[in-house]
């Protein structure tokens, strides 16, 4: 962990959606060297929204004295707030952009830009902002190439075409002792992908329609997918389906496979394809936003999505010549926690100051 001299006591408030490991993350970083104080804006339906925005005012108005920068979590309806506190009150405000604000597809209902309210909501906060940081330079402007689809440029100058706010990159960081390789005996074409939940949108989203396409073509695979299933149809008898697990026993779990699929037509900086790596898995990812940089050439990128390619390309795995030591040294290389912490923190005073 980054160490400080001089500790700090000054507050910051860190307002997010869900409390994911990320999260988190960032908050045990920032509390390094400030005490941080957080609200989580979490609303069960459209209905409660006012009554979420009325306690998050309140927390904002009682904090707002004392909270020398706001950190947010993505922009949404829960950055509005932060947003026009922190102007009326000149507290400096940070937005790290995690994906969905820069994101516009919908052939798979997915990205907040499709959606006229919450998009208004999205590019006011990326507009009045102090400072962006996007998990990947992607999130600011790229092309999509992937597959096809209507909105080719992707990224937040590509719906804020007029935005005068700062976008600094700021890669994930990962923790390489709590990731670590435990277990080198693995069958071959054992393959394992993570997502939070799988249903009808996140079918496509985290590319399972790709997977299951492989799994058919090779009966003799095995797939392992961890996540919620919260779809009816009848998958094939060579993937298997994890709930929800701890952090240690997906430790194991990566573990015991060779590869990782990442698969996804739209990703962010996707963590677990990193934890995945630091435990040895062989990456197989799309050529979407930040995985091509993550696995750099310690995996294999399927430039398109295309069923017969990627049958293609996992036929050919026996021939490969990449290790698992050589998946887990391009994380500890390129991305270790370390940076992360030291970039944050730099951020946040630079701000202050």
């Amino acid at each position: 962990m980054l160490k400080t001299d001089n500790l700090r006591k000054e507050n910051i408030l860190m307002t997010f959606v869900n409390e994911s490991s990320f999260v988190k993350r960032d908050m045990e970083i920032l509390k390094q060297q400030y005490f941080v104080s957080k609200f989580k804006f979490h609303s069960k339906s459209k209905v409660l929204l006012p009554l979420v925005f009325l306690k998050q005012f309140f927390f904002l108005l009682f904090s707002i004295f004392k909270t020398k920068a706001i950190v947010i979590q993505s922009a949404g309806y829960h950055s509005f707030l932060p947003i026009v506190i922190g102007k009326i009150f000149k507290t400096p405000v940070i937005i790290i952009a995690i994906g969905n604000e820069s994101i516009k597809l919908p052939e798979i209902n997915y990205g907040t830009q499709r959606k006229m309210v919450l998009s208004w909501f999205v590019n006011f906060s990326l507009k009045n902002a102090g400072l962006i940081l996007p998990v990947h330079k992607s999130l600011e402007f790229s092309k999509y190439n992937y597959t096809s689809v209507k909105f080719k440029n992707q990224g937040i100058r590509s719906f804020n075409k007029k935005i005068k706010t700062k976008i600094i990159e700021m890669v994930n960081g990962y923790d390489a002792e709590k990731w670590k390789i435990t277990n080198l005996d693995r069958k071959d074409f054992t393959f394992l992908t993570v997502s939070d939940t799988i249903d009808e949108t996140r079918y496509f989203i985290k590319g399972i329609d790709l997977i299951e396409s492989l799994a058919i073509s090779n009966p003799n695979y095995q797939f392992t997918i961890v996540g919620k299933l919260e779809l009816t149809k009848t998958f094939p008898k060579n993937i298997k389906f994890i709930s929800r697990v701890t952090q240690n026993e997906l430790a194991n779990i990566y573990n015991s496979n060779k590869y990782y699929l990442q698969l996804s037509m739209s990703e962010g900086f996707p963590n677990a394809l990193c934890e995945a790596m630091l435990c040895g898995c062989i990456p197989i990812g799309s050529n979407v936003a930040a995985i091509p940089d993550i696995i750099g050439k310690k995996g294999y990128i399927l430039k398109e999505k295309n069923s017969v390619l990627l049958n293609k390309l996992a036929s050919n795995l026996s021939n490969n010549a990449i290790a698992s030591y050589d998946a887990r040294k391009q994380i500890t290389t390129h991305f270790p926690l370390e940076r992360r912490e030291k970039e944050l923190l730099n951020h946040v005073e630079n701000l202050i100051n």
